[in-house]
């Protein structure tokens, strides 16, 4: 069943979004009665959904990854469906600005957890630079023990060593 605004042409009365059966045909003007056509005014064109290429738009799911495809989708519906039945699962669009503020909240509850735990940037750089100078004492140990490695013996057949 379509969602069309509708349109008469006789009375210029246009109700948007009536939803109705195709195959009764369009309803009758609520003010005039006489027929109505699909009102397309607002310029947006009809929108065809399918299994063909490209109509499928990319939805990040959660634990379960980025469904890339349909069959990913099916996949991954599929699979919150074994999980969790009897639940039904909808889809909630989110706009760049609402994936920001989730991504800084979730920044956010990280800096604060570990600044709960007394691990800041502050500790992490000092952390880092304790790491790098035990490797490179590691390094100059290795390097005093390798002062004069023995001579490779290479034997090149025919020839004595």
């Amino acid at each position: 069943m379509p969602l069309h605004d509708l349109r008469c042409p006789a009375c210029e009365v246009t109700e948007k979004d009536v939803f109705f059966r195709t195959s009764a045909g369009f309803p009758a003007c609520p003010d005039c009665g006489n027929a109505r056509n699909v009102d397309w005014s607002h310029g947006a064109a009809p929108a065809v959904k399918g299994e063909g290429y490209g109509s499928f738009t990319p939805i990040d799911m959660g634990v379960l990854g980025k469904a890339e495809t349909k069959e990913d989708y099916d996949r991954a519906v599929a699979t919150i469906q074994k999980r969790f039945p009897g639940h039904r699962v909808e889809l909630e669009s989110e706009s760049k600005g609402q994936k920001q503020a989730r991504l800084d909240s979730f920044k956010q509850r990280s800096y604060e957890a570990k600044k709960k735990e007394g691990f800041d940037d502050q500790s992490r750089r000092e952390a880092a630079a304790e790491q790098r100078a035990k490797k490179a004492e590691m390094d100059g140990r290795a390097a005093r023990a390798n002062t004069a490695p023995p001579k490779a013996h290479m034997s090149t057949p025919g020839q004595a060593v």
